[in-house]
């Protein structure tokens, strides 16, 4: 009897035997009412819908989106499809959105924290002033890079002159690796001295 009336109603007998686990409680509702819409807007049979959903992980979108694979439907000239609860045409614009806005709140706080660390190591960094191992001036890096900014020529030039006064320059730190920087700062010191010592003979031989 209750074969008989769904058939007399339209349904095939795949919808017949879905509707009959229905009523015995063997299938779920949400699933039925979601086969029974993607059929409804893709004008497909049952048994194609419910394959869709099934390789679409029940995802209405997904499921449409395999059907124009498979050129069971055509592909609408305005993408709007349907979720298993509400459309997504706005719902998806509005998540790209809030996306962009993620990444760009993401980029923006990794710029902040780069220049945040890069301006806490300076001030954890010290050039470091000597004169025969006697410390005469330490000074952070930050000030260093500030004082370089507005008067690099003349750091240049007092470096040079300090140099020949055997002045040594070395960097410390404890976040920092320094020996490269220390090396080159160690040779030009030799180098100055050979110099100086070099322009001392000179003078002697006159």
């Amino acid at each position: 009897m209750i074969i008989a009336f769904f058939l007399l109603n339209g349904y095939n007998i795949i919808e017949v035997i879905v509707n009959i686990k229905k009523c015995l409680g063997g299938a779920k509702m949400d699933d039925f009412s979601i086969v029974e819409k993607l059929k409804d807007k893709t004008n497909i049979s049952y048994e194609e819908a419910k394959e869709a959903l099934e390789k679409s992980n029940w995802d209405i979108l997904d499921a449409m989106v395999f059907l124009e694979e498979k050129k069971k439907i055509e592909a609408p000239s305005v993408s709007v499809y349907f979720t298993n609860n509400s459309n997504i045409s706005e719902e998806k614009n509005h998540d790209d959105e809030k996306i962009e806005e993620s990444n760009i709140k993401r980029r923006s706080n990794g710029i902040f924290e780069f220049i945040c660390d890069v301006i806490d190591k300076c001030n954890n960094t010290f050039l470091v002033i000597k004169k025969r191992e006697k410390l005469i001036l330490k000074l952070p890096m930050t000030a260093i890079i500030l004082l370089m900014l507005f008067s690099f020529g003349t750091l240049v030039i007092l470096y040079i002159v300090a140099l020949f006064f055997e002045i040594d320059f070395s960097i410390a730190s404890k976040d920092v690796k320094t020996d490269k920087v220390n090396n080159v700062f160690n040779e030009i010191s030799k180098y100055a001295k050979e110099i100086k010592n070099l322009l001392k003979k000179g003078k002697k031989n006159d």
